[in-house]
């Protein structure tokens, strides 16, 4: 599913025009990346969390060239299903 299909069933289920659907999925996706690029934990109850996660920083080695390289430590996107999605996807 695209974000385009989603704002069609939105406006379908919703009974919305196609151009409110995407105003409301586009404000949705936009409050959780605000929330999540501010640290913030974000629970959508039977759905599931976005959190992020911090990752040190190390050193790795290309396989092919065996060149050292050196990854800064960052903070990355982490989904986590909640217990509703688990049992469908069963």
């Amino acid at each position: 599913m695209t974000k385009k299909d989603l704002i069609e069933k939105v406006a379908q289920k919703a009974k919305l025009s196609k151009k409110a659907a995407k105003v409301s999925v586009e404000t949705f996706l936009n409050e959780v990346m605000k929330a999540l690029a501010a640290g913030e934990v974000v629970k959508l109850s039977g759905f599931g969390t976005f959190k992020t996660k911090m990752f040190k920083a190390k050193t790795i080695k290309a396989i092919g060239t065996k060149e050292s390289k050196k990854i800064m430590a960052r903070r990355m996107p982490r989904y986590i299903p909640g217990t509703k999605i688990k049992k469908m996807v069963k």
